[in-house]
């Protein structure tokens, strides 16, 4: 190998990311990872070419629960045992970082099972153009990015430094690690080495099929098993993360009234609208992170992204700070209410003694509960609500405007691209120059009624660019203002690459080689149709959960918290009345309105609006983990589809909470009032 080869890889060496300078730093504690872990790692560590070794990752776990322990065992100290639920964390963080590498290593080998397909499709195109195994790699190396697109850019490196003589024996060096990642991959390679072999050009295109049938089984297989396996983690999000936690916050202004001086609002908040959204969205995203992917048309590295600003003429508005702005003015009048709330609670609690304090607020917070009192806060408190979602939706929408329909026009084109290749096959099968092929492929869309297709537009395009142009076809589609130049499409702009690579042998066999790429994209489309056959289910739940399971729960959970309290409150009153009757005389009715006022204490309750924010908040999080869940499904990370989820769920999810809380709330407690006299 040449000393340039040589002095990168001892650079590469040296650059660390801070999970292996964590390790490098924890190994001064000198630890031994265990025997029945070390196997695990090893192999992990193996996959990932992560910078550590088994003992270091062992010891920066101990150290990160031993650093953690001190604070989170302070706070669970301040309160004990409402603060417990704190000391989770150290053995949280230490599992996190122990299995660390076990993740990463599996989100890896996932990445590259999705690029399995890209790769051999890319050497099958190629080869079926130039049967040349060598110049094949290449061109897939310079085509496909994740890990095991890096690893086919070392492979034609290290032949080129001379690390190793030939492109076979420096695929062979990587052949036990993506035989771990997927063992299909590998034996499609080694199918398609069998294409220089064969004399005729229908005895390699059966090679070609046999290695792509393979690859594209093997895919379908994977997904299959993913889509099956969505099922547990969707019914789970459903009733662990949206319905158990709701019934179990329903159940909180009646705990608070027989244990009042051990509920308290603040640990209340911080467990549902921070601790469980948090690790919800923790199991989520390592679900969505193994999920293996069908052939992705518009890599990451060229998707379609959100927008970051409004134009309004010529002037460039952030959208965010524009929509924190919108989302605190909305909010502004539930923020006054709640902060009105707290300083009445501070300037009782400091203008009186305790004992007094206390009865004080008790008393306030039963007022609170009067119909018309009731209904102007839980209105005032529901601006926090609305401004919270308003500023997510003013965002998430105007982020997506524009690029969401852009997105939907390049899907449809790489859907239609098929149909128009098969076009110019069949024109080009007559031997007439390229123009001529493309005017009969535009008039063939203007005969089916699809001239404003986008695949026709596009060939309208190119048939404008190539008669008003005398540059060549290369520069036609990859110049400067090159028609595919700024398209997010990799499908596309690796195709036209082949095809005009075909061009240069001639329309004959141009026609030929489309003809194969047509196949093999006919072939893409059979098992993304049964991908996402095999997910529709999983899809539909996850939508109904969001705009409407979600909400209708919410709304009936903060109402009842409400109807609850009223209803205890009539109880009270009628048990007053009996005991007026009964009092003549006789201490009865004494005796059973002080036993029902010490059983329920309905004067230590919580106002009204506490439980409706606290519902309120982790609707609006259950929605937004929803959107995320399903476009990592749907669509991996995808920015501009996870925004649009996000608007469109969270804006039927809010009218929906907000109209059926003040219907409940109105309804129940007319009829509540009415019954109770």
């Amino acid at each position: 190998p040449s000393s340039y080869f040589k002095s990168f890889y001892e650079r590469e060496a040296l650059k660390l990311s801070f999970f292996e300078r964590m390790c490098k730093f924890s190994r001064r504690l000198k630890l031994r990872c265990p025997s029945f872990i070390r196997k695990k790692l090893h192999d992990a560590i193996f996959l990932t070419e992560l910078k550590v070794t088994e003992d270091e990752v062992f010891s920066f776990a101990v150290l990160s629960f031993l650093v953690s322990l001190f604070p989170f065992l302070l706070i669970a100290l301040m309160d004990f045992p409402s603060t417990a639920i704190f000391l989770i964390f150290p053995p949280f963080i230490a599992y996190n970082v122990l299995t660390y590498p076990l993740f990463y290593s599996e989100v890896i080998r996932i990445r590259a099972g999705n690029e399995t397909v890209g790769i051999i499709l890319y050497m099958v195109t190629y080869l079926s153009l130039n049967p040349v195994y060598d110049l094949a790699v290449a061109f897939a190396a310079s085509r496909c990015h994740g890990p095991l697109g890096r690893d086919f850019k070392k492979v034609v490196w290290e032949v080129k430094a001379g690390k190793y003589p030939t492109m076979r024996e420096a695929l062979a060096a990587y052949t036990k690690k993506w035989n771990l990642w997927n063992e299909d991959f590998v034996k499609a390679l080694s199918i398609l080495q069998l294409v220089e072999l064969q004399p005729t050009q229908q005895e390699r295109n059966e090679v070609l099929r046999t290695a792509t049938e393979k690859i594209m089984r093997s895919t379908y297989i994977k997904m299959e098993k993913y889509a099956f396996g969505l099922k547990t983690p969707s019914l789970l999000l459903m009733l662990f993360g949206i319905m158990l936690p709701l019934m179990i916050l329903v159940m909180f202004p009646i705990i608070s009234i027989f244990l009042a001086a051990r509920i308290n609002p603040i640990y209340l908040a911080i467990g549902f609208d921070v601790l469980l959204p948090f690790f919800i969205w923790w199991f989520l995203y390592k679900m969505i992170s193994k999920r293996p992917a069908t052939y992705s048309h518009s890599e990451k590295i060229e998707e379609v992204l959100p927008r970051k600003h409004l134009k309004i003429g010529k002037l460039k508005i952030p959208i965010i700070p524009v929509a924190l702005l919108i989302g605190l003015l909305i909010a502004s009048p539930g923020i006054y209410y709640y902060l009105q709330l707290y300083a009445y609670y501070r300037i009782i609690h400091s203008k009186y003694p305790k004992g007094v304090a206390e009865d004080k607020w008790a008393e306030f917070c039963l007022s609170r509960y009067e119909p018309d009192q009731m209904l102007r806060d839980t209105f005032h408190a529901m601006f926090c609500i609305w401004g919270i979602s308003a500023g997510i939706i003013f965002a998430t929408y105007f982020r997506t405007k524009g690029p969401y329909q852009y997105d939907l026009y390049i899907r449809k084109l790489e859907k239609d691209f098929q149909d128009g290749l098969f076009e110019l096959q069949a024109a080009l099968k007559q031997n007439i120059p390229l123009e001529t092929a493309v005017v009969k492929v535009v008039e063939e869309f203007e005969r089916l009624n699809k001239g404003n297709s986008p695949i026709a537009l596009f060939f309208k395009e190119l048939h404008k660019k190539l008669t008003r142009s005398i540059t060549t076809l290369e520069d036609v589609l990859f110049g400067r203002e090159g028609l595919v130049t700024d398209l997010p499409s990799s499908l596309i702009k690796n195709i036209m690459e082949i095809v005009v690579g075909a061009l240069r042998r001639g329309p004959i066999i141009a026609s030929e080689i489309i003809r194969n790429i047509v196949s093999y994209l006919s072939r893409i489309r059979e098992i993304e149709h049964l991908i996402n056959k095999s997910l529709v289910e999983v899809v539909s739940n996850l939508k109904m959960q969001a705009q409407f399971i979600t909400p209708f729960i919410s709304a009936i959970i903060a109402s009842s918290a409400v109807i609850i309290i009223q209803l205890l409150q009539a109880i009270a009153r009628a048990i007053q009345r009996i005991e007026s009757i009964f009092n003549i005389g006789t201490n009865v009715g004494g005796i059973l309105s002080n036993a029902f006022q010490t059983l329920f204490q309905i004067k230590r309750v919580m106002p009204p609006t506490v439980m409706q924010l606290i519902v309120g908040v982790y609707s609006v999080e259950v929605i937004l983990i929803t959107a995320i869940f399903l476009t990592g499904i749907a669509r991996g990370f995808n920015k501009v589809y996870r925004d649009y989820y996000i608007w469109r769920f969270l804006l039927t999810s809010t009218f929906l909470f907000s109209l059926l809380f003040f219907g409940m709330v109105v309804t129940f407690q007319g009829l509540v009032l009415k019954q109770m006299g």
